[in-house]
């Protein structure tokens, strides 16, 4: 006659298993970590991307001046009330959520103004503050995002002249074989 057997782990068994899954873990952290982080700044830069097109759609459809505004806290977008040529003030149309930058930065590019300006036509144009004076855009305006709590990933966008926004990797050239540099 047979004696049951027992079932189970031993000791030994659990520990060497437990031994494996502490080794993984701890070499998973940090790419885990810096996903995390470049995935937030990939949203920000998306954030910033859809504001600007917000900015444009409004400006057409209200055949008003529009203003983009990206600070260090986040952005805004607003239409200006113009009354009369002395008096020119932004009413608010949308802000980025608060704490929507999850400790991203967004900081405009060189030669980019400090409010970009659309006008009723959703054409792009830069100015010094949100109430003029309005000039066209001698270059490209860019704005980049950048995460300073970790994560390697930078990003741009890109508001060409003719008023097209794109998204890129300001670490990459553009080139057939990689579209997605600057």
């Amino acid at each position: 006659m047979r004696t049951p057997r027992a079932r189970g782990f031993t000791l030994v068994e659990l520990l060497v298993v437990m031994a494996v899954v502490v080794i993984l873990v701890v070499t998973a952290t940090p790419s885990v970590s810096d996903w995390l982080q470049n995935a937030k700044t990939r949203s920000v830069a998306e954030s910033v991307q859809n504001g600007l097109r917000f900015a444009q759609t409004e400006a057409a459809r209200l055949s008003r001046l529009t203003t983009f505004t990206a600070t260090s806290t986040g952005w805004t977008v607003d239409y200006i009330a113009v009354v009369n040529a002395a008096d020119a003030f932004p009413h608010p149309l949308q802000t980025s959520p608060a704490g929507s930058l999850q400790g991203a930065t967004i900081a405009a590019g060189s030669g980019t103004p400090a409010v970009i300006q659309f006008n009723s036509f959703g054409r792009v144009f830069g100015a010094a503050t949100t109430a003029g004076p309005f000039t066209p855009l001698a270059a490209d305006a860019t704005v980049d995002v950048t995460n300073p709590n970790g994560g390697s990933r930078k990003l741009r966008i890109v508001l060409s002249q003719g008023g097209k926004t794109r998204m890129c990797d300001p670490d990459k050239t553009f080139s057939s074989t990689t579209p997605d540099g600057c």
